[in-house]
């Protein structure tokens, strides 16, 4: 330091560069403890040792002996050094998923140590009106700006490819939930937090983003379609008082049920429309009918014939059955009991055959009016002629 004297310095690193940088400031608030410290400050980007988000403080002490990587925590915001710390929304090695059981987001940020963390000079904190503004914060000796990114990494390959962004469009809300759940931005980026495993969620504000997303991913399609708009949601209000939870959990309740009163509409016209390009049934005459009944009472006509002709034959044997026994009382000596079980067989027989006929009987009459009705359906008149 002694080579430029009390001049002002001004340190920058980014992605590496910023962890070397992180470790001089430390090794230089060890050796200048009092107010007769140099005149520096230190800028990084990229910062694997950012306190909430970088990846060396979501795994401290982890070590990697096949590279010799030493994952040596968070950068100390408590020296007389001033740093100011550029953060890019989903740059896998300063914005990590605090919550890496959620692999959408853990893929989402690798590729945004690429398509996000090569791109550091696309953001600036000079004013661009073209650009996001930082969301600045502070803290000890640091000054944070953290830039959203526009576009999410998870899809950088399909930009890559020449998708167009209409398409990515469509897709691209829901899965931006779904990282999100993997994050937790109510954690100032200055406070130390190691990863976590299981995030506690919200599932009123959780099922709310999600109806929005695919909401808007509806939308998108429809725009890309030329078509109108499908599904109007209103944004999730911010709970200002806790005492509000309630009233923002009937409004979710009421855009749910928006959703679903759409959704019945547009079945409903769907099936109008089905039903408008159906051809009417064919109209049943007074003839039609009048040669059904005709049909049907021959039918009937001839099966009460086979009916009474069963019925006199069962009588018949019925009768004999009764002669015999009475025979056998008197001329044997013999019990009634005995005569009617030397002649069962012959009426179980023919009660037996009775029911075979009566069931073929009305089995015939069944399916000749069945035929009818059908003949008749199909526009004939009953004698097997086809009807003009």
């Amino acid at each position: 330091m002694t080579k430029y004297g009390n001049d002002h310095l001004v340190i920058y690193g980014y992605g590496q560069s910023a962890v070397i940088a992180n470790m001089e400031k430390q090794r230089l608030a060890e050796q200048y403890p009092g107010p007769d410290a140099p005149d520096i400050d230190f800028v990084v980007g990229g910062d694997f040792n950012l306190p909430n988000g970088g990846l060396f403080a979501r795994f401290p002490g982890l070590y990697i002996p096949i590279v010799d990587l030493s994952f040596n925590g968070p950068a100390p915001t408590d020296t007389q050094f001033r740093t100011d710390v550029i953060i890019r929304q989903y740059d896998g090695v300063e914005d990590f998923p605090l919550y890496p059981l959620n692999l959408v987001a853990d893929l989402n940020a690798l590729l945004g140590a690429v398509y996000v963390g090569l791109y550091g000079a696309d953001v600036s904190l000079a004013p661009d009106a073209s650009k996001s503004p930082a969301i600045q914060s502070r803290d000890g000796d640091s000054t944070y700006y953290f830039f959203e990114t526009q576009d999410l990494p998870l899809f950088g390959p399909l930009r890559t490819l020449g998708v167009p962004e209409s398409l990515i469009d469509v897709v691209e809300p829901f899965f931006r939930v779904i990282v999100e759940l993997g994050y937790d931005r109510s954690i100032p980026p200055w406070e130390p937090t190691p990863a976590r495993l299981i995030p506690t969620l919200d599932p009123v504000k959780v099922a709310t983003d999600l109806i929005n997303a695919v909401g808007e991913g509806i939308n998108n399609a429809a725009a890309l379609l030329g078509a109108p708009a499908s599904l109007r949601i209103p944004a999730t209000p911010a709970i200002a008082d806790p005492d509000d939870a309630v009233e923002q959990d009937v409004s979710a309740g009421t855009t749910l049920k928006r959703i679903i009163g759409d959704v019945n509409d547009g079945v409903a016209q769907g099936f109008s429309a089905v039903r408008s390009q159906l051809p009417a049934p064919p109209a049943v005459t007074q003839d039609d009918v009048a040669a059904g009944q005709r049909t049907t009472g021959r039918e009937l006509a001839a099966t009460r014939d086979q009916i009474h002709r069963t019925l006199g034959a069962v009588k018949s044997v019925l009768g004999n059955g009764r002669t015999i026994v009475r025979s056998a009382v008197n001329d044997n000596g013999s019990s009634a009991a005995t005569a009617t079980t030397g002649r069962k067989t012959p009426v179980r027989d023919a009660v037996k055959k009775t029911g075979g006929d009566i069931k073929k009987v009305v089995t015939k009459v069944s399916n000749s009016a069945k035929k009818a009705l059908r003949d008749r359906k199909h526009g004939h008149d009953g004698t097997g002629v086809e009807g003009q």
